[in-house]
């Protein structure tokens, strides 16, 4: 059979195929990782794959789009099991470094500038000895001006019952639990923490190796504990997700670890104090995973802030186009945010290259790709400038808080060799 070169099949053919090379880099999908969103981003770094992994990234709601953010010497390495918090434009990673004997009495805290995007290492200050070491499986929330850090375990010492605050004002440790020890949910670790009103919630996880789901409540102003006892409530959870908004608290995933993660979605009203699963037939997507991370989008923004304190090795000034993302805040770490209250729930797998920006419940043309960004703000409404999009009609409520979905990022079951798995909840 003679040889037949391309140019032949370019004359003959009706049609030629290429293959399409993706315009941008997606992280891959991976489990006990760190997220959380602010400002119109999901940022997430680190977790584990087949190896520990140290890629930090953020994903833009407006424009559906990963970008990878750079390194450099002053920003954490690969972790897993640690936690992400933000506060006035600042992100704060605790914990999760690799479990080697030089890494055991280390404090690892990073500061990251949104605005300025540098990184800064924080080095417990001279003559502070009361601070907290390294650990994995810890939860962190902010409340006021401070991130308050609870349990965690040690490869080799097992589960901690420590409860520590960070303040960020004065960048010092503070640790509170000798003051509560034996009066709360005691070692933990895999659980989740929010908060609410002047307190923190702690459901679930694991006390030493045994799973539970017990449910309790941390006072901020009297800095006491108190168990919160129910009749019906989730079962034993190991690894879940939880966001708190309008009254309710959501428990997202999680399960035990010997066993296939099982599907969860409970709310528990704060008013009533009771507790309410959400059936399976009101949801399009499976939720049974473990390990991942749960961030929520909605409510106001707020300005990014300056710093002082980060390294000098990225100062190329940030793109004017991102500065006009202003959109969504959470407050707190990937385990404390916002979803509206409502019975009526939607889930669906969230594409990465979606048509539709993930806050509206409509479709785009593929041919303004680029030009899908939130452009105006007003009257605490999010719209689409006409010039910008002139073929489009968004129905995106009358207010940003009616809005509000959260996304179950990552987990176990891996998608093996695949992007990362996100599913997106949201109220109708």
């Amino acid at each position: 059979m003679p040889q037949v070169s391309a140019s032949m099949i370019n004359e003959s053919a009706d049609c030629a195929w290429e293959p399409l090379t993706r315009r941008e880099k997606v992280p891959c999908d991976r489990f006990k990782h760190a997220a959380v969103a602010y400002n119109g981003f999901v940022y997430i770094h680190g977790g584990r794959q087949d190896s520990v992994l140290g890629d930090f990234w953020r994903y833009s709601l407006a424009l559906g789009r990963w970008e990878q953010l750079p390194s450099c010497r002053q920003a954490p390495d690969k972790l897993e099991g640690h936690s992400m918090v933000a506060h006035e434009g600042v992100l704060y990673i605790f914990g999760g470094m690799v479990d080697f004997a030089a890494n055991w009495e280390n404090t690892p805290l990073w500061m990251y500038s949104i605005e300025t995007r540098r990184w800064c290492e924080v080095k417990v200050q001279q003559g502070q000895e009361n601070r907290p070491t390294n650990r994995k499986g810890h939860s962190a929330v902010v409340y006021q001006s401070a991130m308050f850090v609870y349990g965690g375990y040690f490869d080799i010492a097992g589960a901690v019952e420590e409860f520590w605050v960070f303040y960020f004002d004065t960048q010092k440790w503070s640790q509170l639990s000798p003051h509560t020890r034996g009066m709360g949910p005691g070692p933990r670790h895999g659980h989740s923490c929010v908060t609410h009103n002047a307190a923190m919630f702690l459901f679930g996880g694991l006390k030493n190796m045994a799973e539970q789901n017990d449910f309790w409540r941390f006072d901020f102003r009297r800095h006491n504990w108190s168990v919160i006892k129910t009749s019906f409530g989730p079962p034993k959870l190991v690894g879940h997700g939880c966001v708190v908004h309008r009254g309710c608290l959501w428990i997202v995933g999680g399960g035990l670890p010997s066993r296939t993660p099982a599907h969860n979605l409970w709310k528990y009203q704060f008013a009533s104090r009771s507790w309410k699963k959400i059936s399976r037939d009101k949801q399009r997507v499976d939720c049974a995973r473990m390990y991942h991370c749960v961030v929520a989008v909605g409510g106001t923004s707020t300005p990014c802030t300056k710093g002082s304190l980060f390294c000098s090795e990225h100062l190329e000034a940030p793109d004017s186009s991102v500065e006009k993302f202003y959109s969504f805040f959470t407050s707190g770490s990937n385990r404390v945010t916002t979803i509206s209250d409502s019975n009526l729930i939607e889930m669906k797998t969230f594409k990465e290259r979606s048509a539709s920006p993930v806050i509206c419940s409509c479709s785009c043309s593929s041919g303004a790709e680029d030009r899908r960004l939130l452009a105006s703000y007003e009257n605490e409404s999010f719209t689409l400038l006409e010039e910008d999009f002139p073929q489009t009609s968004l129905s995106c409520g009358d207010s940003a808080e009616d809005e509000d979905v959260f996304l179950m990022i990552g987990g176990k079951p891996l998608s093996r060799h695949c992007e990362i798995s996100i599913g997106q909840i949201s109220v109708e």
